[in-house]
């Protein structure tokens, strides 16, 4: 087999844009509600290498440190590969230069080749990406009510917040993320309806605000978000009320809102850790599109 020889991305741009040109047609193939892109050298990073074997590029790796976490991230475009083998070379490589110990990169959930080659490297899986059709969900048999948040619901809000920060910091997720002041929550919170890309929503029972789910029109133009797509950015419910059909309610409400409102699918993201999330999600049909790994060097 001829040697691996490494190159600059900066080198073979071209090469590095086939690469990942073939990587998405075949999650395309598998996920139809992933966008269409026309041009995959646009999306290919600026900072990287080039595995080259036998005259011909078999892998890529570009992707850069986010100076405030001080982590190295590949994201949606960071990777492919015609021989995933190629990347742990490559990672060994950039790893060695980044000066960083910790790593994340962003996998196809379609590509378990691809897959492998990062858990070999002792990543692990952190989050989920994942879509579906809008359409109609169970609604459960919720007691209480569904409506639009206001601005004189900004404490509920705020509620919710905090209780999704105190959530993911518990065992098994471990974020590590103090929860932010209530003032500090607030101060973020009055601005939700100033902008009509959030719109939040609340399951009332008995007269007490009990769940809130929001949704989000993220912005196009990455490998993840398809056209005419509304993000699932937001859930919660009070741990004493689970059960009740709150989150089922507010799931059904948020899909005939989006329905009736022109989008064509529904994007969530989940941390794999978070044992509610990652239960409830997968369930209501959700298809995993990529799959967040990292890894720590301690």
């Amino acid at each position: 087999m001829p040697s691996l020889e490494i190159h600059p991305l900066s080198e073979l741009r071209d090469e590095a844009a086939g690469l990942l040109a073939e990587r998405f047609a075949e999650q395309r193939a598998a996920e139809p509600l992933l966008p269409d892109v026309d041009d995959f050298a646009a999306h290919v990073p600026e900072d990287g290498h080039v595995a080259v074997r036998g005259g011909r590029a078999v892998a890529y790796l570009g992707g850069a440190v986010d100076e405030e976490t001080k982590m190295a991230r590949w994201l949606f475009a960071g990777h492919a590969a015609s021989d995933p083998e190629a990347l742990r070379d490559l990672f060994a490589l950039q790893a060695a230069e980044l000066g960083v110990s910790r790593f994340m990169v962003t996998v196809p959930a379609t590509h378990p080749h691809l897959i492998d080659a990062w858990f070999r490297l002792s990543f692990g899986c952190q989050a989920v990406w994942a879509v579906r059709e809008v359409g109609s969900v169970d609604a459960g048999a919720f007691a209480g009510t569904i409506r639009p948040a206001t601005p004189d619901d900004v404490e509920s809000v705020v509620d919710f917040d905090a209780l999704l920060y105190d959530h993911q910091i518990e065992s098994p997720s471990f974020t590590g993320f103090a929860t932010p002041s209530r003032d500090a929550l607030r101060a973020e919170a009055v601005g939700i309806w100033d902008d009509d890309a959030f719109m939040p929503f609340l399951a009332e029972l008995d007269g007490q605000v009990v769940g809130m789910l929001g949704l989000y029109r993220r912005p196009e133009g990455d490998l993840r978000v398809p056209a005419e797509n509304i993000d699932l950015a937001f859930a919660a419910t009070n741990p004493q009320v689970r059960g009740s059909g709150a989150g089922l309610a507010l799931t059904a409400f948020a899909f005939r809102w989006a329905g009736d409102n022109g989008f064509r699918s529904i994007t969530v993201d989940w941390r794999s850790n978070n044992l509610q999330s990652s239960r409830f999600w997968p369930r209501r049909g959700f298809r995993p599109q990529y799959l967040r790994l990292y890894r720590a060097v301690p």
